[in-house]
């Protein structure tokens, strides 16, 4: 049985390679850094576990800060769109 190190849940980051978000979990702001300075994030929408659009925020920047206070406690799908029209999906957890 391997054991399990504490990890401290408020340093925690997303990272994918191409972006990078934190803190994850969050509770109100969520913070989004694309790796390379070129890349603009275009757009940031959020969708519930069962596929419901909940919030969708138009970005162009390389780096940005979210306002999560109005979404509920719980697990979402956040999908971004980079300018060179690149999507990934990613798991964001609010508290």
């Amino acid at each position: 049985m391997k054991a399990q190190t504490a990890r401290t849940i408020s340093n925690q980051r997303t990272d994918d390679g191409v972006l990078v978000a934190y803190p994850n979990p969050t509770k109100d702001v969520l913070l989004l850094k694309s790796k390379d300075v070129s890349v603009k994030i275009k757009t940031v929408t959020f969708f519930s576990i069962l596929g419901a659009q909940v919030a969708e925020y138009n970005i162009n920047s390389n780096n940005t800060e979210l306002r999560l206070d109005k979404l509920r406690p719980g697990k979402y799908l956040m999908r971004y769109t980079l300018d060179d029209n690149t999507q990934k999906i990613t798991q964001i957890i609010k508290q």
